[in-house]
């Protein structure tokens, strides 16, 4: 099982929340981060896009 945990903004982790593949972040503040599965149906661009903004937040 491969994963990758990216933070979001707030007002976006629960519209993420609901796709399928992507969970509150184990041991993470479940406000700001989430788990995405890579075995789902996302796009490479969409994944690429999540985490660009994941570094934007944590930089």
């Amino acid at each position: 099982m491969d994963i990758v945990n990216v933070k979001a903004a707030p007002e976006m982790v629960g519209s993420l929340r609901l796709k399928d593949g992507i969970y509150p972040a184990y041991h993470m503040n479940k406000e700001h981060w989430v788990t995405i599965m890579l075995d789902t149906e996302f796009s490479s661009e969409e994944l690429k896009s999540l985490i660009d903004d994941s570094y934007r937040l944590t930089w």
